[in-house]
């Protein structure tokens, strides 16, 4: 096929006219998988003395993909490693995660983010763009600078097209990452329809011992697509039906998860429950059900035009609500080896929690829930109990006083205990007064509208 030796000739001149590696975008789908494909073949051909630069293939586990999915990936990039090493190949897998901190329940369930969407989908900088760019940075001093490889096709999508069809070229076909400045983005099979995809994996033997069969057949118990390995903002998000993160409520129905059910897959079952729970909180009708009606700043924001609120973070009730669900699910004997949170988020999640109640939740949800305990971080300084916030509340009705106000103040304190400086308290505390006290009944009666749709 022409347009194939053309492309590798493009992956050839591109790997030996400049002084830097790839780093190869790998998602386990069909058009990353060739993407590696016709590189390592065109790296096998050459002469082991020009294999002067090494290639890196990054796949990002953003801790919450599809189990089916990520157990495929996981095998695919040990046998990606052990078989570049008997080749003597500078081939290198590194499967990437976001910071525990950015994780997806740490900012759902810790924090009380939204379940993403459209609209706002604060997921992808978190999860899958922050773990490639921090790869590329931590080895661009040392590379001086890197060329990133993605399978990226004009023909997945209109959006994606346009998106490629945007991008200023060298005279190479590179294109300059848009947030690291010595990173250029190379996407050689761009041009490539889906037919010549499937055609190219079904009539070539996988290098590195993998079944492109077994891809077929995974994609269509799947029907679906596969998400892109993400690298700036740009990216378009994925389809209707994907490979990606089983939590993913950007899209109205998870196809990809009730197909591999309909196969089989039964165990699978919760995991879509849970998402579309998820997906039911963002119903604008049942907003107010779900989330705060002040944001995690304090204040209430409104719409544009002002007549409604606009809703904050899930209430802590029902983050309290998720995480069970979570647990509940983890529990079960198809989740034995494969664990849906880990303990350092649940410790994250305990911290945030911290910040907006005096119980100690996160251990006593988990010995419920589990049956087991754990040896939780001992936190520092003063400590309050439910039993001091009642007595807090108690007070408080009887003074006609929003218990949330002097229960921050206190938090405020209880934080800067000890400290020989406590510079900017005075600040921190004139925030606390000019935040939103008044309930949500309240300052729905003063906007004089209801409640029924927000």
């Amino acid at each position: 096929m022409k347009k194939i030796k053309d492309i590798k000739e493009h992956i050839k001149k591109v790997y030996l006219s400049y002084n830097r590696p790839f780093v190869v975008g790998f998602s386990g789908g069909k058009d990353s998988s060739v993407t590696l494909q016709l590189i390592w073949e065109v790296v096998d051909e050459l002469p082991r003395e020009e294999l002067k630069k090494d290639i890196h293939v990054i796949s990002t586990d953003t801790l919450v993909e599809t189990p089916y999915i990520i157990d495929y990936v996981a095998n695919t990039l040990k046998k990606i490693d052990e078989t570049a090493r008997i080749k003597d190949l500078p081939i290198y897998a590194h499967k990437l995660t976001p910071l525990y901190k950015n994780s997806f329940w740490v900012n759902l369930i810790g924090k009380g983010y939204p379940a993403p969407s459209r609209q706002f989908r604060w997921c992808t900088e978190r999860l899958k763009i922050e773990p490639v760019n921090r790869f590329i940075s931590e080895h661009v001093d040392k590379w001086g600078e890197a060329t990133i490889v993605l399978g990226a096709r004009r023909d997945e999508s209109s959006s994606r097209s346009q998106v490629l069809s945007k991008k200023k070229r060298d005279q190479s076909g590179l294109s300059k990452h848009p947030t690291l400045p010595a990173a250029f983005v190379f996407t050689p099979i761009e041009a490539m329809t889906t037919y010549e995809v499937w055609s190219y994996l079904l009539s070539h033997k996988c290098p590195w011992g993998g079944n492109n069969r077994k891809l077929a057949a995974l994609y269509k118990n799947a029907s679906g697509g596969e998400c892109p390995m993400v690298v700036d903002k740009s990216t378009p998000s994925c389809g209707r039906s994907r490979f990606g993160c089983w939590t993913c409520t950007v899209v109205q129905h998870d196809t990809t998860m009730e197909n591999l059910i309909d196969s089989g897959e039964d165990w699978m079952t919760p995991l879509l429950e849970f998402r579309d729970l998820l997906s039911e909180t963002q119903d604008v009708t049942k907003k107010s059900i779900y989330r705060s009606h002040k944001r995690r700043n304090g204040k209430v924001a409104f719409v544009r035009d002002g007549s409604r609120i606009s809703y904050g973070p899930y209430k802590m009730k029902w983050r309290k609500v998720f995480l069970e669900k979570l647990l509940e699910i983890q529990k079960t004997d198809s989740f034995t080896n494969n664990k849906l949170i880990s303990f350092e988020e649940l410790e994250l999640i305990r911290d945030c929690w911290h910040e907006e109640e005096w119980a100690d939740s996160v251990p006593e949800i988990y010995r419920r829930i589990i049956g087991d305990d754990y040896a939780w971080l001992n936190s520092d300084g003063v400590k309050f109990s439910i039993e001091d916030y009642q007595l807090l509340k108690q007070l408080c009705e009887k003074e006609g006083i929003n218990t949330g106000l002097p229960a921050k103040l206190i938090d405020q304190e209880r934080r800067m205990q000890g400290m020989s400086r406590r510079a900017g308290i005075l600040q921190k505390i004139d925030s606390i007064f000019t935040e939103e006290w008044r309930t949500e009944d309240e300052i729905i009666e003063s906007l004089g509208q209801t409640n029924d749709i927000q």
